[in-house]
């Protein structure tokens, strides 16, 4: 558009000057002119259009450019209300399968109903089921007589069947009657199923609570008796510690008899130890009480014997306290 422009005003300007430099520019100028001046005029008038259309173009640019920005706007709120739908959604479908499972559980439970319950509950179920219909047909039979009623008042021979209307208010009122007492029965029924079954859940709560009860008191028996055998292997412990106190002192003893002892009697208790390492401290007992038995005088007999005595006693009590011990060891354990 511009270059066609510019081309126009070179030629207007060059016929211009050829006009002006010729001797007939008068009679030339006139027409060349108006027809320069509507082709200006239309070339004018082409270029504002085509500035009407260019800021109109640009106008719709810039609320197309505006809607695109919008547009990527709304992209990033839906993008972000996506990801926290998806949340959400993963959330309430782990709470969905959490509730699931814990129903699961629940319904797996299986909780022992009496037999008497369980057969009065059957028995109330049946008995409000019979009350509910009996009120249905009663309900029924009070509508057909109504029904009669209202065409018998209706009826051009109203005042011919006084008796019969009588009569068929005397059946209404007896339906009503045994419309309230079946309603009553009804009534009866529901708060005894109500009742057999507040019954039945106090029972299933007793016997949870029993349940309960039980295993507390199972675990404190355990926990008691354990004690108790923890008590008594300390207290056996304590009687091996004294009993092998006791030994230790009761050899230290016959050591130092045996020390008073010839010769003899001790090579002999060494031979018996190597041929029977088993028997050793019995046979070296016995060895050295027989010994000092023998050679002693009457003023040493009765001191002698009695450590003797002593000493095998208590490695008797010995061996029992560690067997005991033992025993209760492995029943604690």
């Amino acid at each position: 558009m511009g270059l066609c422009a510019a081309s126009f005003w070179l030629h207007v300007v060059v016929r211009r000057i050829w006009i002006a430099s010729s001797p007939t520019r008068p009679m030339l100028r006139f027409p060349y002119v108006l027809f320069c001046q509507h082709k200006y005029d239309v070339v004018r008038h082409k270029l504002e259009s085509a500035r009407t259309d260019l800021a109109d173009c640009l106008n719709a640019l810039q609320e197309r450019l505006d809607i695109s920005r919008e547009l990527e706007a709304c992209r990033l709120r839906y993008r972000d209300l996506k990801l926290r739908y998806n949340e959400v959604v993963s959330k309430f479908h782990d709470r969905i399968s959490t509730l699931e499972a814990q129903l699961a559980a629940a319904s797996s439970f299986v909780v022992v109903v009496p037999p008497d319950t369980a057969r009065r509950i059957d028995d109330m179920e049946s008995q409000l089921s019979r009350s509910q219909s009996d009120l249905q047909v009663a309900r029924d039979r009070q509508s057909v007589l109504a029904s009669e009623l209202r065409e018998s008042a209706t009826s051009p021979q109203n005042c011919s069947n006084r008796a019969e209307l009588g009569r068929l208010q005397d059946r209404v009122s007896t339906q009503d009657r045994d419309l309230q007492k079946a309603s009553q029965r009804a009534q009866a029924a529901t708060s005894q199923r109500d009742q057999a079954r507040a019954a039945q859940i106090a029972t299933q709560d007793r016997v949870s609570a029993a349940r309960n009860t039980i295993a507390r008191l199972e675990k404190r028996i355990n926990q008691v008796e354990r004690d108790e055998l923890l008590g008594q292997l300390g207290e056996r412990f304590m009687e091996v510690t004294d009993l092998r106190a006791e030994r230790d002192q009761a050899q230290e003893r016959l050591s130092n008899i045996a020390s008073l002892l010839p010769s003899a009697p001790i090579n002999k208790r060494a031979r018996s130890e190597s041929e029977s390492p088993a028997q050793s401290t019995r046979v070296s007992k016995a060895a050295r009480s027989t010994s000092h038995l023998s050679q002693a005088g009457t003023s040493s007999h009765a001191p002698a014997s009695r450590p003797s005595i002593e000493v095998l006693s208590a490695v008797a009590a010995g061996q029992k306290a560690e067997g005991s011990v033992l025993s209760l060891a492995a029943i604690a354990q």
